[in-house]
């Protein structure tokens, strides 16, 4: 017997035995390009089916059928998780499709930073709330007939039937935008040739945009691959404990999606009213503001959300900066014994969650600053490219980071590399406040 995934399967004895690590890393892999593969079409999909809504849900509900075939791996064949993992890749691609529904259904600026935030809130809300789900699966031991429900698979099973919950519930309460008709959308390759041959400060501000969501999900997958690795193996914490770590850094960065949108709209609003009350006054001496002026108005207060947007992302920029820096020191605090384990683990988390914050933080500035920057009509099918990136970062990371992590350096190397990724952003981002106009 073989645990891959905290599934027990046994081996094919026809084909040896199974290399239990190599499985897993394509197991991994293979999720994470489907994921690529899908998000790039998903747009195209949405247009071909009429509807973003029920093209989402029906991604929702593979998520269920992935999880649940996951999760009777046991009882099925070791091949089964490829399965359950390639229609979760599928599934992954709601991701994608979510930039595109609250574009299509809101066309304020700050709206837009405000729902992806939100989104981003629910999202590390419910990674907070899944380790409690983990936890509580440890404990589960019963049969089903011959079928086994143990530590194992209890939390996938839950995960599967809390996505079929989730299908329900979107099918009541998500709006259903129009799409284009058929015979005047415009397809992906079209709309790709034409962000192509956009002006070039156009198209290097998208470049610094999308790589801006790669390293979030680079920085990201970091956390994920070392917590266990640190928290586990070096230091020898229980896996309930490293749980309420992992709860601990989401609901952290939970807080900062929440404040980020606040403090945004709270330095816009207050420029914005300074401006207005000038307007107020010219209006009484002038009787009327002709519409020129007025649309000089609306775009200064456009310039001005985008500015502190991109001021934000410089902020979770600094954040994952200084995250990262706390956990190479964890970790060399850890080779010298200089304080108790429990210590260093908690310097460590500390590190992890100022990533988080930096994380949530970049992944909802960039995606409401990559759809200013592209043309309405081509919205459906260019938005996804957003989580095409995310699924390249967490396709790439693990490769990266494990090939890194084994050598002489180990940890220090690998998250060196995350810092120095960081750092050669910042200038990047910081280049884009000297934009003029909109795109």
């Amino acid at each position: 017997m073989y645990k891959i995934s905290g599934i027990p399967t046994k081996t094919n004895t026809k084909c040896g035995e199974l290399n239990v690590v190599h499985y897993l890393f394509v197991v991994q892999a293979v999720s994470s390009a489907v994921q690529i593969i899908t998000s790039i079409i998903i747009g195209d999909v949405a247009r071909w089916v009429g509807s973003i809504k029920w093209t989402f849900v029906f991604l929702i509900f593979l998520s269920f059928v992935g999880n649940f075939l996951y999760s009777c791996a046991s009882v099925l064949s070791v091949h089964s998780i490829l399965g359950g993992r390639i229609l979760c890749g599928v599934a992954s691609a709601s991701g994608a499709l979510i930039y595109s529904y609250i574009t299509a259904t809101n066309t304020d600026r700050a709206k837009v930073f405000k729902y992806i935030s939100s989104y981003r809130s629910a999202a590390g809300c419910l990674m907070a709330i899944s380790q409690l789900i983990a936890i509580f699966g440890s404990y589960v031991d019963f049969h089903i007939g011959y079928f086994k429900v143990s530590s194992n698979n209890a939390p996938t099973f839950i995960c599967s039937f809390v996505m079929l919950l989730l299908v329900v519930c979107l099918m009541l309460v998500l709006k259903n935008p129009s799409v284009p008709p058929r015979r005047d959308s415009v397809s992906f390759k079209s709309a790709f040739r034409d962000f192509c041959s956009a002006e070039i400060h156009q198209l290097l501000g998208c470049i610094v945009m999308l790589w801006g969501m790669f390293l979030a999900s680079f920085l990201m997958s970091e956390v994920v691959y070392f917590m266990p690795v640190f928290l586990t193996e070096s230091l020898g914490w229980d896996t309930k404990f490293q749980g309420v770590a992992f709860m601990v850094a989401s609901i952290i960065g939970i807080c900062g999606n929440l404040l980020f949108p606040y403090i945004t709209k709270q330095r816009s609003e207050g420029e914005i009213n300074q401006l207005q009350k000038q307007v107020n006054r010219l209006e009484l001496v002038c009787e009327s503001i002709d519409d020129e002026k007025q649309q000089q108005l609306e775009l200064f207060k456009k310039k001005l959300m985008f500015q502190n947007q991109v001021l934000i992302s410089l902020l979770s920029l600094a954040f994952a900066l200084f995250g990262q820096t706390f956990m190479i020191g964890a970790e060399k605090t850890f080779r010298s014994h200089s304080l108790p384990h429990i210590n260093t683990g908690c310097f460590f988390v500390s590190g992890l969650s100022l990533i988080m914050l930096g994380y949530n933080g970049m992944a909802s500035t960039f995606p409401a600053l990559f759809s200013e920057y592209i043309k309405p009509q081509v919205k459906l099918q260019l938005m996804p490219i957003i989580g095409a990136i995310a699924a390249l970062g967490k396709l790439v990371a693990p490769v990266v980071l494990s090939n890194l992590y084994q050598t002489k350096l180990g940890m220090s190397i690998a998250v060196g590399l995350g810092m120095i990724l960081t750092g050669l952003t910042a200038p990047a981002v910081l280049w884009l406040l000297s934009r003029k106009s909109r795109a």
